[in-house]
């Protein structure tokens, strides 16, 4: 016995050291840090749990001794950040080495279209797996009255602040449906925080955002202000789906908020979890490989975060517009995932 474990130790200080051998202006990957959004939304806990699951920081138990089965040495960690837009920055910055960021960000950051339309491409960014759908919620005050996309029209809607990803989402759903900022009704740039605060004040009839369910601050808004949901369904979510790369048709379930008997049509993208193709490709294929073969894996997704029951090896691959991390690509086409 004791044998065995001097050898489980050998292994595991030299893995450790083939993961960190690496130039010393490059991220210290042993400090593993996943960038992800505001306390109060679906990221920051999802980020908790994807990190429970690949840390095993020095001195913790082995898998093999009954501790986390994660990566020998690494110790992750979950970031709050300003958003989608500020994770997508701070990985080019190399402020972080990954995030959560959500596909139709990804896409742009990646094309340089959209909110980085005014920048070059990033073709160094990649996707280490699909994590979860993402809803696009149009929360409305009930004396609003506001019961469809076009209510919209002369009610003063939150739609995101200026030059981030959310506006332009909110853009491209209210247009899709053939209505415009200023021209139909009157908007407001305010980000997630600042649009709940307006609408507590009286100050705005509805705002868009985009989460995965159950989002507590939304669930606050409907118990205490009494808002409600407001379908996204007919021909309008589906031309949006149609026209854009990152778009699908889907549903917030029945009983996800309060007072909601039953489901709410709507449109998705998808949270990713994505890095940068210049990191360490050979660490990449071994987190990625810890992550779907670590045996306390789905009890830690599914004892967090309601959204961690989506993440699966099965959609992996699902509403990724960009490349896979070439490290990751080695693992999934070593499980005969990807050819």
């Amino acid at each position: 016995m004791r044998t065995f474990v001097i050898v489980t130790f050998a292994l595991s200080v030299l893995l450790s050291n083939a993961l960190w051998s690496r130039p010393a202006n490059a991220d210290d990957l042993r400090f593993f840090k996943i960038a992800s959004g505001s306390l109060g939304g679906a990221y920051f806990p999802v980020a908790s749990s994807l990190a429970r699951v690949i840390s095993n920081p020095p001195g913790s138990k082995s898998c093999e001794a009954g501790g986390n089965c994660g990566i020998p040495g690494l110790t992750a960690t979950a970031q709050s950040s300003g958003g989608s837009v500020a994770n997508v920055d701070s990985l080019l910055t190399k402020k972080f080495p990954s995030a959560i960021v959500p596909s139709d960000v990804t896409y742009w950051a990646y094309t340089g279209t959209g909110p980085f339309r005014t920048r070059k491409p990033n073709p160094n960014l990649c996707v280490i797996t699909s994590l979860y759908p993402e809803e696009v919620h149009l929360v409305a005050t009930k004396e609003s009255k506001i019961n469809s996309v076009t209510d919209l029209s002369n009610k003063r809607v939150a739609m995101g602040e200026r030059n981030s990803g959310a506006l332009l989402g909110a853009q491209l759903l209210v247009r899709a449906y053939g209505l415009q900022e200023g021209k139909n009704f009157t908007p407001s740039f305010v980000n997630f925080e600042g649009a709940q605060k307006a609408m507590k004040d009286g100050k705005i009839d509805a705002f868009i955002t985009v989460s995965g369910h159950p989002n507590k601050s939304i669930t606050n808004m409907i118990s205490e202000v009494g808002a409600h949901l407001v379908p996204i369904s007919g021909a309008g979510s589906k031309r949006l789906a149609d026209s854009s790369p990152f778009y699908s048709v889907a549903k917030i379930p029945a009983g996800a908020y309060p007072n909601q008997p039953g489901d709410i049509p709507t449109v998705a993208v998808t949270a990713l979890w994505i890095a940068r193709n210049d990191l360490d490709q050979d660490f990449l294929y071994t987190l990625t490989k810890t992550f779907w073969s670590n045996k306390f894996a789905r009890s830690i997704l599914d004892s967090g975060h309601p959204a961690g029951k989506f993440i699966t090896l099965k959609s992996s691959f699902d509403g990724v517009p960009i490349p896979l991390c070439a490290g990751t690509q080695r693992y999934y086409k070593e499980i005969g995932l990807l050819k």
